[in-house]
């Protein structure tokens, strides 16, 4: 079997979102993919016989997964995503497309757009400005960072400069924040970066601390934004934050997250 041109990260839990998620993805491209799934629950019968579906079993932090899921990569595009959205037709392949105009530079970033509110609310049907993708329109922002650097929610690199910013830092725990940090990372270090024209996936949303999302707002706000605050409002970060990492620096976070399992 030949590499795949992408490969999309995606730590889980929800894997009864798992086989509705590939079919849209089915329809986004019609470019070789690979979904590499990280989580602690088994992948649904559907998706156990793909060969583009690669899964590993853990029970750390999101951040973790994304981590584990980025190091078994073969793609030469990366991107990533929720186990709770789905693609809109055609989309994946027009962001891919929109990357490749920007060129041959390894250091490239194509931030993507996307919807996100909960089933039949007015804010699933709205795409947030541009401005909502700043780091410093964020609880990430801070004085010591320019106010034009985007935020990496989604985002399309090449799998080398992926590699050398060592992914995520999992000394995070939830997404946001791993993602508001690697772009900080990335950016400081010259990565030139673009707003994709259109929206890639519709994501639902669990508001505050509700259901399964109660664990990721805690972090978020008992640890997450604490840390990058520490970190980005510091005048002297750029001396202090080393924004190379290694890939596998997943191994220093827990391999079992208590804030959702015991």
């Amino acid at each position: 079997m030949s590499k795949p041109e992408v490969s999309l990260i995606l730590p889980s839990i929800r894997t009864e979102r798992l086989p509705g998620l590939y079919e849209s993805i089915l329809k986004s491209t019609k470019r070789d993919f690979e979904l590499i799934i990280c989580g602690p629950n088994p992948l649904p019968e559907e998706l156990k016989e793909k060969r583009n579906v690669k899964y590993v079993k853990d029970y750390g932090s999101p951040v973790r997964a994304s981590n584990i899921a980025g190091s078994l990569c073969e793609g030469k595009v990366y991107t990533w995503l929720a186990d709770d959205c789905l693609f809109f037709e055609d989309s994946l392949d027009k962001c891919l497309d929109m990357f490749y105009d920007m060129g041959n530079a390894k250091n490239n970033v194509l931030v993507a757009k996307y919807y996100e509110g909960q089933e039949g609310s007015t804010e699933r049907d709205t795409l947030q400005p541009d401005s909502y993708f700043r780091v410093n329109n964020t609880p990430a922002g801070s004085p010591h960072i320019p106010n034009e650097w985007w935020l990496f929610n989604i985002a399309f690199m090449y799998a080398d400069f992926f590699h050398s910013l060592g992914g995520w830092d999992c000394s995070y725990e939830g997404t946001w924040a791993s993602h508001a940090d690697m772009a900080i990372r990335a950016q400081y270090l010259g990565a030139n970066v673009q707003m994709a024209e259109v929206p890639l996936f519709v994501c639902d949303h669990m508001p505050g601390d509700t259901g399964d999302h109660m664990p990721i707002f805690i972090c978020q706000h008992q640890h997450d934004e604490p840390l990058l605050q520490q970190k980005y409002r510091d005048p002297n970060w750029t001396t202090n934050v080393n924004p190379r990492l290694k890939l596998d620096n997943w191994k220093d976070a827990e391999a079992v997250w208590k804030r959702r399992f015991e």
